[in-house]
């Protein structure tokens, strides 16, 4: 994933300081990964650099003065741009089907134990994901709607173990 483009989107709606929007962007993706300041300022340094934000010094009263990042054309135009890209479907590519792939070269009894613990790990984060998204305030949101997305897939794996482990168990 791309803080980068979280950044940008975040942007899009309005101007913010790096605290403001390290804690936009944590709040944007439900806690679930958290950026330190440094990796917050590296990634602003770098969108400055490349003309994708702007930011103005803003004197304060008492407090270190703070810059406040904006976004600029071209960073509307990357956004928009990443927003359009299809999506990498090739799903054969990501690691989990390696790792599924390799089951057909370990010894039967190997594969099992890795399946099984792996459905154990999936019902373990179905009930995490579940708890999470009953404790978000508002059902609708885009934020309630990802933690559904992501409970589907874990559900979808879980549903594949077992018919992939009820096909072992049949031949």
């Amino acid at each position: 994933m791309s803080v980068k483009h979280l950044f940008l989107a975040i942007l899009s709606k309005k101007a913010m300081h790096g605290y403001d929007l390290k804690n936009a962007f944590e709040h944007l993706v439900s806690e679930q990964w958290t950026l330190n300041f440094g990796q917050v300022y590296t990634t602003l340094n770098r969108m400055e650099r490349d003309g994708l934000v702007s930011s103005k010094e803003v004197r304060q009263v008492e407090k270190p003065d703070k810059k406040i990042y904006h976004l600029t054309e071209e960073g509307q135009h990357q956004l928009d741009q990443w927003l359009r890209e299809e999506a990498d479907w090739n799903v054969f590519g990501d690691a989990l089907s390696f790792r599924l792939a390799a089951l057909e070269y370990l010894d039967r009894s190997k594969a099992t134990a890795l399946l099984s613990e792996y459905r154990v790990y999936l019902l373990k984060l179905i009930g995490e994901l579940v708890a999470q998204k009953a404790a978000i305030k508002d059902p609708n949101s885009l934020t309630a709607w990802i933690f559904e997305r992501n409970i589907m897939k874990a559900e979808a794996d879980l549903n594949w173990v077992d018919l992939y482990s009820q096909h072992k168990n049949s031949v």
